[in-house]
Order: C-alpha cells, then sequence, then structure tokens
C-alpha cells in the first residue's frame, strides 16, 4: 500500500478568517486516492479544531464555527513594502505543524493545495521544509497553479505541478490511477478531521454567467449539475455518520441548479435538524417566491445575496447578473417568507478600476433602509478573465491581493479607505 501526505498550507496575507474554509479539492483528492488503496496522512494548517491547537490556543467561534485563525507576524514581501498593514501566517505554528510531521512515516507521494493566488508564499514555505524531511515526490495542485502555471512551474520547487483537476490528471503520472469524473468521486474525506463544525458540499460544477472579473468559466468548463436524491444522500451521510450540524454550499451558481428546489424539498421531507449556508452568493434573479419559502422551511441560517453595484452602467461591466428591480424582488420574496432584514446579507463590490465611489455610498444608501448586513466585498483582478486581462502587473500573483487594492492609485485607495470607515461608522449606527 502506497502512503500519501495531503497537505493544507498556511496562510500568508493581511487578512483572514474561518469563513466555512474547508480544501474540498484536496479532500476530494484523499478519498479518491483511498480508492486506489492508498494509505492517507492528512494535514490542514487551518484546522482551528486540531487537538494541539486547542491545547495551545484559546480558540473562539460562533454557532456555526467560523471564527478566527491563530498567527504569528512574519515579514512582509519586499512587493508589500509600502502597505501599511501587519502580514501573518495564519494558521498553526510551525512548531506544531513539524510536531505531527514526526509521527508520520516517510510517504511516496506528497500533495500540497493552493487556494488564492497571492498565498502562495505559505505554500512555498511548506514545500521548502518538506524537501528538507522526505524523499517523496511533492505534487502541487489547486486554484495558484492552474491560474499561474508557469509561475509555479518556475518557483514553487515541487516536482509536478497540476493544471486543473486532479482526478482528471493525476493518472498520467502515478501508475494505478484511474481518471476519474468529478460526479463519480467518493465522498470528501472529511473523516480525517479530529472535529467538524461544518462540512462544504457542492451540488453542481461550473456556472451559465460569464461575469468579467470571475474566473469560474476559466476553471471550470460548461455548468453540470448533481441529481437531487444524490445530494440528499451525501447531507444525510454527514449528518448521520459524522454528526455534523451545518451544511455549506460552496457552489458558484447554486440556484441554476434544476435539481434545487427538489434538494430543499427532500431535505424538509426528512425533517433534519440541519443549517444550511450559501456563502459564495446567490444570483437574486433566481430568488423566487417558492425557493424563498423551501430555503426558509428547510433551515437555511445565512443567506448571501450578490448585487455588486446599483449603478446601471456597472452593473452591465460586470455581467449583467443581476438589475437592481430583481434584487429588490428577491429581499421582498425573501421577506415574505420568513427572513429577518438582518439575516440577510449582501455583497458589494468595491475597488474596481475607474469605479466612482459615488455611485459605491449610492448603493449603500440604497442598502441601508432594509436593515440587511452589508459586506463591502474588495475586488481581485485574476488572470484570464474579461477585466483581469486588461492588467499588466498579474504576472506576479502577490499583485492580485484585494487588500491591497491593486487596481486603484494610490489617492483613489486613501479616498477608498475614508469610504470604508464612513461605511462602519454608519453601520454601528444602524
Amino acid at each position: 500500500m502506497k502512503r500519501a501526505l495531503l497537505i493544507n498550507p498556511w496562510i500568508y496575507d493581511f487578512k483572514a478568517y474561518d469563513f466555512f474554509l474547508k480544501p474540498l479539492g484536496l479532500l476530494y483528492l484523499a478519498s479518491y486516492l483511498r480508492e486506489h488503496n492508498f494509505e492517507i496522512f492528512f494535514i490542514d494548517c487551518l484546522d482551528r479544531n486540531h487537538p494541539l491547537i486547542l491545547k495551545n490556543f484559546k480558540i473562539k467561534k460562533d454557532e456555526y464555527g467560523r471564527g478566527k485563525f491563530p498567527y504569528a507576524f512574519i515579514e512582509k514581501p519586499e512587493i508589500y513594502k509600502n502597505v501599511k498593514r501587519r502580514y501573518k501566517c495564519y494558521g498553526m505554528p510551525k512548531e506544531i505543524f513539524l510536531e505531527i510531521l514526526e509521527g508520520i512515516k516517510e510517504p511516496d507521494y506528497i500533495f500540497i493545495t493552493s487556494v488564492m493566488t497571492y498565498w502562495y508564499l505559505g505554500t512555498f514555505e511548506i514545500i521548502k521544509l518538506l524537501k528538507e524531511r522526505y524523499k517523496a515526490k511533492i505534487i502541487l495542485g489547486g486554484i495558484y497553479p492552474t491560474l499561474y502555471y508557469e509561475h509555479a512551474q518556475k518557483y514553487a520547487n515541487a516536482d509536478l505541478v497540476i493544471k486543473g483537476r486532479a482526478e482528471e490528471e493525476l493518472y498520467k503520472y502515478i501508475d494505478n490511477l484511474k481518471k476519474k469524473d468529478f460526479f463519480d468521486l467518493p465522498y470528501p474525506a472529511y473523516d480525517l478531521y479530529f472535529h467538524l463544525d461544518y462540512v462544504c458540499i457542492l451540488t453542481s460544477l461550473g456556472c451559465l454567467y460569464h461575469c468579467s472579473y470571475c474566473a469560474v468559466n476559466y476553471l471550470t468548463k460548461g455548468f453540470r449539475f448533481r441529481k437531487a436524491e444524490e445530494v440528499l444522500k451525501e447531507i444525510k451521510y454527514y449528518y448521520e455518520k459524522l454528526k455534523v450540524k451545518n451544511i455549506v454550499f460552496y457552489d458558484d451558481a447554486l440556484l441554476l441548479n434544476p435539481e434545487f428546489k427538489k434538494l430543499l424539498k427532500l431535505i424538509i421531507e426528512e425533517k433534519l435538524d440541519l443549517n444550511f449556508h450559501t456563502p459564495n452568493g446567490l444570483h437574486p434573479r433566481y430568488v423566487d417566491e417558492e425557493s424563498s419559502y423551501l430555503m426558509k422551511k428547510a433551515n437555511f441560517k445565512s443567506i448571501y445575496l450578490s448585487l455588486e453595484t446599483i449603478d446601471e452602467e456597472w452593473q452591465e461591466k460586470l455581467g449583467n447578473k443581476v438589475k437592481t428591480e430583481e434584487f429588490l424582488k428577491a429581499y421582498n420574496n425573501l421577506i415574505d417568507a420568513g427572513f429577518l432584514p438582518e439575516e440577510i446579507e449582501v455583497y458589494l463590490l468595491i475597488g474596481l478600476p475607474n469605479q466612482d465611489l459615488a455611485a459605491i455610498k449610492r448603493s449603500i444608501q440604497f442598502l441601508l433602509p432594509l436593515k440587511v448586513k452589508i459586506h463591502l466585498a474588495e475586488y481581485s483582478p485574476i488572470p484570464f478573465t474579461q477585466m483581469g486581462n486588461s492588467f499588466s502587473f498579474l504576472t506576479e500573483p502577490l499583485l492580485t491581493n484585494n487588500a491591497i487594492f491593486p487596481c486603484l492609485k494610490e489617492e483613489e485607495k486613501r479616498k477608498l479607505e475614508e469610504l470604508k470607515s464612513w461605511f462602519h461608522q454608519i453601520s454601528k449606527n444602524n
């Protein structure tokens, strides 16, 4: 039996928060390898429930398991030298990581994921440490090497860099592995965790929209969905076998799944004592009366809507995904279904190139009387997107970090920070 060590690295960034954050692709890979008779060892450096973390840190979490990561201050990369914020390593301390490694025999393969493009420095540090300890072949995959394949090949020092989905690529490089379709994979290996507050699932892959800022259509071709009965079976497994109370939908276009309403009806029929969450943002255009009623009945606890802006010109530029009147209709449908305004959370997009700050302020003022929770989502330029392709600086992944507003000039950044301060002040008063 071959041994595989799978690692979800630290986050190197100015900010990070466990907002339903799980390495879903890596967990699917673990189950795929286990199906091919691999012995699996797993380290999630962001696991706030790991016994060694709980032993050394006082971990706070909300009722659904979200909360802050442990962190340590680290030196900023030179490229961030003018950013007036502290740079941190989020996740388990290096000493705990090395202590866990002490109990793991020499693996045959080491698989490392790397999610956000601008988190790659944490991934590189993990690879460096593993190279010093093991002779195993190190394989890097995830969103960062898919979007920045040449960069990862040149700088990561991995033995193999995988572009795209592992279940469709690894068989080319490892004997006795078979190519597999995502929808035929066993459930992600959540049983590898010591304790779970929530699990993240997918009912579909891809999106039918082509928003100018989004890379989903590059990462996943087309739009495919699972049958409602299959998704329910997975949910029941987590509920009955793993005793998990919170189910988080990771879909990029959850409501576009034609099986979604059927799934909600099945959940209601089963009378499962669960909480459901939609952190990726729902398309307001599809939040009709029936889906609103069914989500309320099924016990959806956090509803996130993607409004982005009420400015018609920008709505068109961003992909024409939602009109303001469609958002209002969705809001009213949710309220009529029994959701409280404070249970509805709305994303507004800020930090776009040449974005009128007055338009952002109008969007905020439009939402304030509705009493919803407003989230200012900072734009991150991404390669292989209509908007991102216009920026020459995207050759360096660190410059895709939304925390530094990479598309704005210094004066624009200053004014945007002033607007954010104004927003936080009026939020306190409302």
